[in-house]
């Protein structure tokens, strides 16, 4: 049946109804479906765009993040860090130096966790410090490991064979390690006592004075 002259599809619908009780005509009216289907697009469409521009700023942060120089911190001065100590995240990597590494098979003895990058000016500030003390604990039963992020491999080898780093390093390829001890800029160290509890974080390079308050204290 057509509408009135003037009426549009789109308007208001009208239903009449006999009261049966009573005999009396009522009428109802009602919105469109067009109408509730036009309020779910533009939710939809709304919806999308926040997402869209949710995953634009999530990406953006994320390439910041990775580029060398980028929001991602550079931390320049050596510090320490407070931190609740919690037990050590377990991580298993491949070795830079062959095989592979697992933390929980380093119980029994202290761990000295670096992370670094070979873009990173600090870390190569620090690393023949760390060199040399790797060699200089190893017979007091301390082991240093180093955790390459953000990098290539091309250019974490020619990092740890100019700066004559021989303690094993691996490359943390997803972040999923990186994350998990909360680093927050390069280079940043943690010790991991005997027993696997993460007790101590330095944030920045450490001088040979400074690594050496480092790891005495955790030998105490």
């Amino acid at each position: 049946m057509e509408p009135p002259s003037g009426q549009s599809r789109g308007a208001v619908h009208v239903s009449v109804r006999p009261d049966s009780a009573s005999g009396r005509v009522t009428e109802t009216t009602a919105e469109p479906a067009q109408h509730s289907r036009f309020a779910s697009v533009i939710i939809g469409a709304v919806l999308v765009l926040l997402l869209a521009a949710l995953m634009a700023l999530f990406g953006l942060a994320m390439l910041r993040r990775e580029a060398p120089g980028g929001a991602f911190g550079i931390n320049a001065v050596g510090r320490a860090a407070e931190l609740r100590p919690r037990p050590a995240p377990d991580f298993l990597v491949d070795s830079f130096g062959g095989g592979q590494v697992r933390l929980a098979e380093l119980r029994g003895r202290t761990v000295v966790l670096n992370f670094w990058a070979s873009w990173c000016p600090p870390c190569r500030a620090e690393a023949r410090t760390l060199a040399a003390a790797a060699e200089a604990y190893a017979a007091r039963g301390v082991t240093f490991l180093g955790m390459n992020v953000w990098d290539s491999d091309a250019d974490a080898r020619a990092f740890l064979e100019r700066y004559d780093v021989r303690y094993p390093n691996g490359a943390d390829r997803n972040g999923r390690i990186t994350v998990e001890y909360g680093v927050t800029g390069l280079p940043e160290t943690f010790l991991i006592t005997r027993d696997g509890t993460l007790v101590k974080k330095w944030i920045g390079p450490l001088s040979p004075s400074q690594i050496e308050r480092f790891v005495e204290e955790a030998l105490l």
